[in-house]
Formats: C-alpha cells, structure tokens, sequence
C-alpha cells in the first residue's frame, strides 16, 4: 500500500509565492531612469473636425518615437477607435449572458477608455494597458533606421494602447463637472502613496482626441500639451480657431491653466495645390497678426498627401513598415522623416532628456542622398 503525504505545519504556513509584475509594471521611461519626477510628457493630438488627421499624427509619432527607442503610450478618446485599430487591435465585442432572463448582452473583449474613465481612480490606467505586439508593428531589428529598423541597434521601444470603441459616444452624457478630472487622476496620479504614475512610465504618451466637446475637454484635462492637426483645406482651416476656443474653456472654466499648444501640423498636404498654399499662407499671417484665436504656432512640417500613408492603416502596419519596398520606399521616407522631425519637435518641447542626442542620430541615420528638405527643417 502506498502512504499518502501529509501536510505539515512547516507546509501550511509557507510564505505566499511573490507578487508577478506585470508587463507594463516593467516598461520604464528614460525620466524614470533619470530619476525626473515632473514632466510634461501627456499630449492631446486635436482637432474639431472629423477626417482632420489626428489617428494619423498619432500613430506616425508613435512609430516615428518607438524606431527611436523611446516607450510610447497612445490613449484612443476616440469611439470610433482609429488609433487602436492601425496598431492592429481593434476592440472586438463578444456575446455574454444576462445576469437574469435569456438575453445575450455584448461587451469589449478587454478593458478600454471607458472602464478607465467610469473607475477614475488614482492610477488604475495601468490596468487597462495593452502591450502592443500586433504583426503589423513588429520591426526589423537587423535593418538600419532609413530602411524601417531602429536609430540605436537593438533598441526599439514599447508601444502601450488604451483601446476605446463606440459607446465611448454616449459616456459624456451622465457626466458632472467634476466627471472631467477622471482620466487626468487615473493617468497621472499613482494607485499608491510614493507609487509610479502610469504616465511616468513611458517617454510619451499621446491622447488621440475626438470632435466632441466633453471628450476633448476630458482628453485636454489630462494632457500638459495640445498638438494641432488639419488639413489645408477650408474647412480643416475654419477649425483651428475653434478648437483654441476649446483650449481656452479647459483653461479658464476648467481650470486647468496648465495646457499650451505646442504647434500646428498640416495633414495631408499637397504643395502643388493652389488652395492648400494659400489657405496655409492666410493661417500663418493670422497667426503673425497675433489675431484672436490663431495663437498656436505652425510647425513647418507638413506630413505630405501620399497613398502609403493609408495603406499602412490598411494593413495595420507603420509607415516605415514600406521604407524597405523598393515601390513604395520614396514616398514612405517623405512621410517617416516628417514624421521624425515633428516627434524631435515634440520631444524639444516636453524637455525630453534624450532629445538632442536623438536628434544628432537621426541626421546621422538618412544617407544624404535620400534626405528631404525636412531634414533642413528638422535640425533648425
């Protein structure tokens, strides 16, 4: 007969197994590194116009500032979720039974904005914190950076979404004035006394704001920036001002006095059209004239009209995804070095600790013979 074991008390009372870290408890930032508590590193991308370029702007900076090394959290406030589905994951809704009856419910497949903002806690954002590893956005580490591989050998950086979907639409309706602080608290602050904030993890994070008012207010409540973004067209035009006034109402009603806009992208560009020259011509002198509403600076970047850019969204891929197809390879580097050249901007103004070394890297990176004019601009 074989005995059977039996616990003893030295077993019963063993120590509990160590708490496991999750994988976004292991992403840590270069201001972590650096040991810099404050920073500004939250940016709403913006726009009070639909179509304006705002899911584009954000996932070239996230590819343009992962090929760079740096960790990038992108915050899809957008319920038709652009953002989540070009980095390849898309919130997918699955049939769940009802607590009572026979009714079949539906509901996201994984956390989103939604629960994030519905909780409003300090630092559960962390929670709902997707690390991206889609096969669209895995990249060549064997190739050098103008052929989609990264600036530092062996260094890319993470990508972390917050995945939003269409009832993010009607959230806004059930708020209180106090409701707008949410995703801020949730964001910035940490879960625990003397804790890590989930912003302060990564190097960037980047809210992609919707059209609607109390989403932007929301969006722009957790952000230190805004970042500018439309077409040169009339009504992409008639939108900046408008979204300002936006900007305004979350400083002086809001109170949060502590956003500025950091510049103004065009989207979409093309320099052989009349029009977008002279509408672009007619924001920059209303911006010199310092008239009222048109005080965001005009970055001189604009991300070029050119089909790679939608057919990265197609294929859930980034731009650079095409700098190694001899077809598509001029135009995607058109696009990835303005691209680059505002994510160094951006990094500029947050006060980035690695942004001049990234920026002699990267000059260094392109060889002179595929070089654009924005390289001029980018190292100005």
């Amino acid at each position: 007969m074989t005995s059977t074991a039996q616990p003893t008390a030295a077993s019963a009372e063993a120590e509990p197994a160590p708490e496991t870290i999750s994988e976004v408890e292991q992403i840590v930032s270069t201001w972590m590194t650096r040991d810099i508590t404050t920073m500004k590193n939250v940016v709403s991308v913006m726009m009070r116009k639909g179509g304006a370029g705002k899911s584009t702007l954000t996932l070239l900076l996230t590819d343009a500032l992962v090929r760079m090394g740096l960790n990038v959290l992108v915050i899809d406030m957008d319920p038709q979720g652009n953002a989540g589905t070009g980095l390849g994951r898309k919130v997918l809704m699955r049939a769940v039974e009802a607590r009572i009856g026979k009714t079949t419910l539906e509901e996201p497949d994984v956390l989103t904005v939604i629960e994030v903002i519905q909780s409003g806690e300090d630092g559960v954002a962390d929670e709902a914190v997707l690390v991206i590893d889609t096969p669209g956005w895995q990249y060549p580490m064997d190739l050098p950076f103008h052929r989609g591989g990264p600036l530092s050998a062996g260094k890319i950086g993470k990508v972390g979404l917050i995945p939003s979907y269409s009832a993010l639409e009607d959230l806004p309706a059930t708020w209180k004035p106090t409701d707008f602080e949410r995703l801020a608290h949730t964001l910035l602050l940490p879960a625990e006394r003397g804790g890590i904030a989930p912003s302060h993890r990564w190097d960037v994070v980047l809210i992609d704001t919707a059209i609607a008012r109390a989403l932007g207010v929301q969006s722009a409540k957790a952000a230190f920036y805004a970042l500018f973004v439309t077409n040169a067209e009339k009504f992409g035009v008639d939108a900046i001002p408008e979204t300002m006034r936006l900007v305004e109402d979350v400083r002086d009603h809001y109170y949060h006095d502590g956003i500025d806009v950091m510049g103004l992208v065009w989207n979409a560009y093309s320099p052989n059209q009349i029009t977008a020259r002279a509408l672009t011509m007619d924001a920059a002198q209303a911006h010199t004239a310092k008239q009222k509403h048109w005080d965001a600076p005009i970055w001189p970047f604009e991300i070029p009209k050119a089909t790679v850019v939608s057919d990265s969204h197609d294929m859930a891929a980034p731009v650079s995804a095409f700098l190694g197809t001899s077809d598509k390879r001029k135009p995607a580097a058109k696009v990835c070095q303005v691209a680059e050249a505002i994510a160094l901007r951006l990094l500029d103004t947050i006060g980035h600790p690695l942004a001049g070394e990234l920026r002699e890297a990267w000059v260094q990176a392109w060889p002179e013979n595929e070089r654009t004019n924005v390289m001029t601009k980018g190292v100005a």
